[in-house]
């Protein structure tokens, strides 16, 4: 279950270089994906009309994609240019493009209706003072503010929807995380979940923490300090994008306060097929605290917690398929309090694959 009508994360910046071609499947649909001479990003769909052979094969000229079968050669908004062997070309030789917006080290694509592409902005966050200037993804753009690891992505064998659900249930972090992070605090922490707008969630745990070995080293703190002011704080918008904001201060501090370490995690999942899916992430630590040490921490350990996240998520799925489930919603028994802004998310992506007039 993924909307169309959304802009989805379809590569990092770095993976595609100018004249460079790649093959990726988004909601579904094979893209070849490439960048011009002039550093442009474009998308077609990986196949030639002609013989059906992938472009994602093919070759990169100027602004053009030409196919390696028979020379084919397609502009970006998918029109055929040329035919090396003849001199006359059919209207009906062109391929479906993707519109495609390039920010902040992300290249994102539009799968759905193209007529809505122009008038939606990418998604973001409101921003304010501090650390949540970076809530419009600037916080993926390295500078004094902001010490940046990533983006990385990983090619997740389940549902894009099942990423987002561990996502939105930080809980789980004092299990399958327990070593790792070992922070079982979040258990009984004070907990904020609510809609912003028609399609955003706010997820917010707020506890006080005497803080793990990991999460001390992790975050630099203070040795002499021993309680402090954990907060983990959850930003979505649908169907698939959040910026996690995590850190600690000292007891009663003030989160712009030099002794305050606070990271922001990007999570965005961009669903292939119905039961795999892209994981692009990247930790942001706010005013590079320890010069680097903070962010290549973070980094370390957030590798080694997604992997955790990865098995739980492929067994998952594997699950579903092994109890002939289409979807979680159609075994699932049990709901617990925990799963409010799980609930939430589900029923607002559910609305919009809804509106748009299918079960995609």
């Amino acid at each position: 279950m993924f909307p169309k009508d959304a802009w989805y994360v379809c590569a990092m910046s770095h993976e595609i270089a100018a004249g460079q071609v790649m093959s990726r499947t988004i909601c579904n649909f094979p893209m070849a994906i490439y960048r011009a001479a002039d550093g442009t990003a474009s998308a077609l769909l990986d196949r030639c009309p002609h013989r059906l052979y992938p472009l994602s094969a093919g070759t990169v000229e100027g602004d053009r994609l030409r196919c390696s079968y028979h020379g084919l050669s397609f502009a970006a908004n998918g029109k055929c240019q040329e035919i090396p062997s003849q001199t006359e070309i059919s209207a009906t030789a062109c391929v479906r493009s993707f519109p495609v917006r390039e920010a902040h080290g992300l290249i994102w694509v539009w799968p759905g209706d193209v007529t809505r592409a122009e008038g939606t902005v990418l998604p973001g966050f409101e921003t304010g003072e501090g650390y949540l200037s970076g809530l419009d993804f600037s916080c993926l753009d390295p500078s004094d503010r902001w010490g940046v690891a990533g983006p990385h992505v990983i090619h997740l064998n389940a549902n894009y929807m099942l990423a987002v659900d561990n996502l939105l249930d930080l809980t789980h972090t004092a299990f399958v995380h327990a070593t790792t992070f070992d922070n079982a605090g979040v258990l009984d922490s004070e907990r904020t979940v609510k809609a912003v707008g028609d399609y955003q969630l706010i997820d917010f745990f707020a506890f006080k923490n005497t803080m793990s070995r990991p999460l001390r080293d992790g975050y630099i703190l203070d040795e002499d300090v021993k309680l402090f002011d954990n907060f983990l704080e959850t930003y979505w918008q649908a169907p698939s994008v959040m910026i996690l904001v995590h850190g600690a201060v000292p007891e009663g501090g003030n989160r712009e306060d030099d002794a305050c370490a606070t990271v922001l995690n990007t999570n965005i999942l961009t669903p292939a097929t119905d039961t795999t899916s892209h994981y692009f992430w990247a930790q942001s630590v706010y005013r590079n605290r320890g010069d680097g040490k903070v962010r290549d921490m973070w980094d370390m350990m957030t590798r080694a917690a997604f992997g955790e996240d990865e098995d739980v998520l492929e067994r998952q799925q594997a699950n579903l398929g092994r109890f002939g489930s289409t979807s979680l919603e159609d075994d699932v028994s049990v709901v617990l309090k925990a799963d409010k802004g799980i609930v939430l998310a589900r029923r607002i992506v559910s609305s919009m694959v809804k509106r748009e007039g299918g079960n995609a």
